[in-house]
């Protein structure tokens, strides 16, 4: 009963909006204009694009945050625009900054990559728990 009521809180029109708009929020994160230069020094990111598989990069990366807004406005609909907002914020940090932590430890990844990944995670899921919410 308890994931029927989840799922019947998915709206799925802002949910699809949300995904555009974290590839939006990718963009420009990973522009020069902010962190793209060193994303990719710290990433030893190839120089090439024929060194990439360009669609499932993006179609994967679309899918999988298609699925966690899917989650996100499964947990936030209904609540105000600040428990969204809250809401978002607090999965991103307990959830995703751990993980991608984790990860970033056993790869030994530096924490410059990992504040800037995670960061964006952060700013994507707040947003989207507080637009998710309202809408």
């Amino acid at each position: 009963m308890y994931i029927n009521n989840l799922i019947a809180n998915i709206h799925w029109l802002p949910v699809v909006v949300m995904t555009i708009f974290s590839f939006a929020l990718g963009s420009f994160w990973h522009s020069p204009v902010l962190f793209g230069k060193v994303w990719k020094k710290e990433n030893n990111f190839p120089t090439s694009k024929e060194d990439l598989n360009l669609p499932l990069i993006f179609g994967g990366t679309a899918l999988l945050n298609f699925i966690a807004l899917a989650g996100l406005s499964a947990v936030v609909g209904g609540l105000t625009a600040t428990e969204g907002l809250l809401t978002g914020f607090l999965i991103s940090v307990v959830w995703t900054l751990t993980t991608i932590g984790g990860t970033y430890l056993f790869a030994n990844r530096s924490l410059k990559l990992l504040a800037i990944d995670a960061t964006m995670y952060i700013v994507l899921f707040s947003i989207s728990g507080l637009v998710l919410a309202i809408w």
